[in-house]
């Protein structure tokens, strides 16, 4: 069994514990150490029965070190703590629910999440550090760059592009074809039915953009 600890301490955190713990009743893959918090206060506490193992220090005198995945949903914090991480010489890992549903043509990168009820078909690409939540279907050669999120029942359509760090909210359908620009957030319930702009908020159905976000060093 391989060590694994999970980045961050909040309700995404304990979302992918249970990825994890499904996963090991179909094949004891992953040891899961706990979790780090950079809350000093959290230290101690425990998540789904497993310590707070406490910040990034924690790491620091490890000889042997385990695998990490971050349990964050913010595409900012999580890019954050992929940062630090790096800079510790730690390994990523993918944690794939067994109930998610997808062909062999489906690449998945290094530190995403795959939930539970999730379809995939075929000639998809997921970039590194992808959050993609509970009931998600994702169709034909989509493309999810790194550090974006697709929250709970969100439809992706064939050929759909998200770029680097966009976020999607919940229950969202992008029709086929279309591309969401990087760093772009899509508000829960709205149908993306044309490309929308880099470093946009768009809303509504059909989605409208509302209004532009401050572009940042990465993609969220």
């Amino acid at each position: 069994m391989k060590d694994v600890v999970i980045l961050g301490g909040g309700g995404f955190a304990r979302e992918v514990w249970w990825v994890l713990e499904e996963s090991n009743l179909e094949r004891k893959e992953w040891n899961i150490l706990g979790f780090i918090d950079e809350n000093p206060e959290a230290k101690g506490k425990t998540l789904c029965e497993l310590p707070v193992l406490g910040g990034f220090d924690w790491f620091g005198p490890l000889s042997s070190r385990p695998q990490v995945i971050c349990g964050v949903g913010s595409n900012a914090t999580r890019r954050k703590f992929a940062t630090q991480a790096r800079e510790l010489g730690l390994e990523f890992c993918t944690a794939i629910h067994p109930s998610a549903r997808m062909s062999r043509f489906v690449e998945v990168g290094a530190g995403s999440v795959i939930c539970a009820g999730n379809t995939l078909t075929t000639q998809i690409v997921i970039g590194a550090q992808v959050n993609v939540n509970l009931h998600c279907t994702i169709g034909h050669d989509a493309h999810i760059a790194d550090f974006c999120n697709v929250s709970p029942g969100v439809h992706l359509s064939g050929h759909v592009v998200l770029e680097e760090g966009v976020d999607v909210g919940t229950g969202v359908s992008v029709l086929p074809g279309k591309r969401v620009g990087r760093g772009s957030v899509i508000g829960s319930g709205a149908v993306v039915t044309s490309d929308i702009p880099p470093f946009s908020v768009a809303l509504g159905v059909p989605a409208k953009v509302t209004r532009s976000l401050q572009p940042t060093g990465g993609g969220g």
